[in-house]
């Protein structure tokens, strides 16, 4: 049994993926994404106010 296509070496970073792959992977995968979002949101706002909270009690 002959492959068709030489393996390609398991080092390279040369995989190409189509367009289609990824909206595909967003259709599937959109409420992971979705949460994941929000989870950095929510911790970029909460380092944001506690870095203002500090401020304030310097200012004091």
């Amino acid at each position: 049994m002959q492959q068709s296509e030489l393996p390609k070496p398991s080092g390279s970073n040369s995989e190409s993926y189509k367009p289609s792959e990824f909206s595909e992977f967003f259709q599937e995968n959109w409420i992971y994404l979705a949460i994941l979002i929000v989870i950095i949101y929510i911790v970029v706002m909460y380092a944001k106010i506690l870095k203002d909270r500090k401020k304030n009690k310097e200012e004091e």
